[in-house]
């Protein structure tokens, strides 16, 4: 997270800050990424940017969720949509955010975050139940409780809270390995498609909902 003589900078410092964040880890994936670079981009010294942010990867987290935070609205707004149902609402959101993921204005900085993503990395997107992630970005954290609490488990064996998050964390899980499999296939074959990997999608959120049994 930045410090907060980040957010004490005026809003246009901070955007292009931001801005120069995109350009370099649009570039390059996050182990090559150069703060030389990025401070460069946004006319800043290097010791400002220590008074801003740890390291790259805490930029580069952050930049992370300051994207994904209108996907988040998109997704509480299609479960509402859904009448709290888990697995409408995240057939929809997966059809809409992955056109946007792939093909959107962010699909360079996209690919690169999931075509490298290790362990770490996974443990910073991934959404894990409260108390067992890092600590998130707080307007996410409460987007995300939020999310949790319109779904509708009235036909879900859940049988509180925590399991309802392991849920929500498994699908999501999945959302984001299917993504990245799909960055995958398109770098290896010509014929892979959005609608195949939609379908692929489809297809894991059934067997989560109905089990892969016969």
């Amino acid at each position: 997270m930045p410090t907060q003589t980040f957010f004490h900078l005026p809003e246009e410092k901070q955007q292009r800050l931001l801005e120069a964040a995109r350009v370099e880890f649009s570039r390059v994936p996050l182990n090559e990424a150069s703060i030389a670079q990025i401070v460069k981009l946004a006319g800043i010294s290097r010791g400002s940017f220590y008074q801003y942010f740890e390291d790259k990867e805490d930029l580069y987290f952050y930049y992370f969720e300051t994207v994904r935070s209108d996907s988040t609205k998109n997704m509480i707004q299609l479960i509402k949509e859904s009448n709290g149902d888990l697995f409408i609402g995240f057939e929809l959101y997966f059809g809409k955010m992955i056109r946007d993921i792939l093909e959107g204005e962010n699909a360079a900085f996209y690919k690169h975050l999931f075509m490298h993503m290790d362990y770490r990395a996974s443990r910073k997107v991934v959404p894990h139940p409260q108390g067992h992630r890092p600590s998130p970005h707080k307007n996410h954290k409460k987007a995300s409780k939020e999310l949790i609490g319109l779904i509708d488990r009235s036909n879900l064996r859940v049988k509180d809270d925590h399991e309802m998050e392991l849920l929500f964390q498994l699908v999501m899980s999945t959302l984001f390995t299917t993504i990245a499999h799909a960055y995958k296939s398109f770098s290896t074959s010509e014929e892979y498609s959005v609608e195949q990997a939609i379908a692929e999608f489809n297809l894991k959120l059934s067997w989560i909902k109905n089990g892969a049994y016969k």
